[in-house]
């Protein structure tokens, strides 16, 4: 009977946790920017993983902001809500956590990026429980023009490629193609998206 309680117990206090973070995420849900992402992962044999993430961002002031994250698969999701830090324009740090399905262990992650004016440059890194539950992504990218921009992307469970970014103005959305080698899986996939400002 003391077991079951405790099991009870918890459980009930893991389901509170998770509560809290989503009314959070719902007070903080009125952001200066936000995007929801879609996209495919397609290899050969025609294997196909479908992926939705959602991004958004509230300006607190002019050094400081929450960034919120969601992903979905059709195997696993997350949530993350981070702090971020911009010394300048130009620059910017962040540190957060959250939470993914199927652990009660919490998930970090932490993110550098830099802007210029046509060049910028993300490396982000997130860690869950267990020494092999990681995740990094490096883009570095250069607007040739209003409307595309070229980059390099290496990324855990995507891969390692050139990425490819049209810009539609009209409808706020950017269209991507990264063909890229998984280096963990060892074979090449091609993932196409698309971005949509909300």
């Amino acid at each position: 009977m003391h077991n079951i309680f405790n099991l009870v117990t918890v459980n009930f206090g893991s389901i509170l946790i998770k509560l809290a973070f989503c009314f959070l995420l719902l007070i903080i849900a009125e952001p200066a920017y936000a995007q929801l992402e879609i996209y495919g992962k397609f290899r050969d044999g025609g294997a196909f993983e479908p992926v939705i993430d959602y991004n958004g961002t509230k300006v607190i002031n002019d050094k400081f902001s929450i960034i919120y994250f969601g992903l979905i698969r059709k195997t696993w999701g997350q949530a993350l809500i981070s702090l971020s830090y911009s010394p300048t324009k130009k620059i910017s740090f962040s540190a957060g956590m959250g939470m993914e399905h199927g652990s009660d262990s919490p998930r970090y992650t932490a993110s550098f990026s830099t802007r210029g004016e046509q060049t910028t440059l993300l490396v982000l890194g997130e860690l869950g429980s267990g020494k092999s539950n990681y995740l990094y992504k490096m883009n570095l990218f250069h607007q040739y023009t209003d409307q595309f921009t070229l980059g390099a992307t290496a990324w855990r469970y995507h891969g390692l490629g050139p990425n490819f970014r049209l810009l539609m103005p009209m409808l706020q959305t950017t269209l991507w193609a990264l063909p890229a080698y998984d280096l963990d899986a060892k074979y090449a996939r091609l993932i196409l998206g698309v971005s949509l400002k909300i």
